[in-house]
């Protein structure tokens, strides 16, 4: 199988001035970690980098060359600025082909229930779930498809995804994926009380606690 091949730059120098200047020249910085290694400081072209990401996601292999030195990676960790949602960090973790390990595969929803449009609430129960596989055999996503849901109660299941019998979902097969519930009934207002109400209310009260304490009084016959 042939993966997307990444291209970086090793970074000698650090810190937050050093980082600033990648970012500058137009490059997304980052840390290969992991399977034993050393961590290693790179910086990646910022159009390269967006399009291994789109491609591969956080669960797909991709070759990274860094001084002409491949390792195979996976994506992870990606950081944003939180005002222009610009990449400006990632790290890639440094993974062995033939040992297995795991990974949070996203859930990918599609289609539309006709139960939603008649007024039921479509709940997402997860985004992702924990997979373990060989690298290779690691599923990019899982795509469900709402339009099977038909009914209030109706429910997509972790034993209903389609996945390799090479790769293993970390979760409970009856543990829910989606599902459709009764929409909410709206909430009644309280009354809202006027002086006169108060008064009404505490004169009967009142009128009450007089009643019974005559009765009291009141020696048995």
């Amino acid at each position: 199988m042939t993966y997307m091949e990444l291209i970086a730059e090793v970074r000698t120098a650090v810190g937050r001035s050093a980082a600033k200047q990648w970012r500058k020249k137009g490059f997304v910085i980052g840390e290969v970690y992991g399977n034993g290694f050393d961590n290693v400081h790179v910086a990646v072209p910022a159009k390269d980098f967006a399009k291994a990401y789109k491609a591969a996601g956080e669960t797909t292999v991709v070759m990274l060359n860094a001084a002409g030195a491949k390792v195979s990676v996976l994506i992870q960790d990606v950081i944003r600025d939180s005002f222009s949602g610009v990449v400006e960090h990632a790290d890639f973790r440094q993974i062995r082909m033939d040992q297995k390990i795991t990974a949070y595969v996203p859930v990918e929803f599609i289609g539309e229930s006709p139960a939603v449009k008649a007024g039921a609430v479509l709940v997402k129960a997860v985004s992702d779930l924990e997979v373990e596989a060989l690298p290779a055999d690691m599923p990019h996503s899982f795509i469900v498809d709402i339009s099977k849901l038909a009914t209030i109660g109706d429910s997509i299941l972790v034993k209903d995804l389609v996945i390799s019998k090479k790769a293993v979902i970390q979760a409970a097969p009856d543990a829910v994926v989606a599902t459709l519930t009764a929409p909410r009934e709206e909430e009644v207002e309280a009354p809202v009380m006027t002086m006169d109400d108060v008064k009404s209310e505490t004169e009967e009260q009142k009128a009450t606690r007089e009643k019974v304490k005559v009765e009291k009084e009141e020696p048995e016959k």
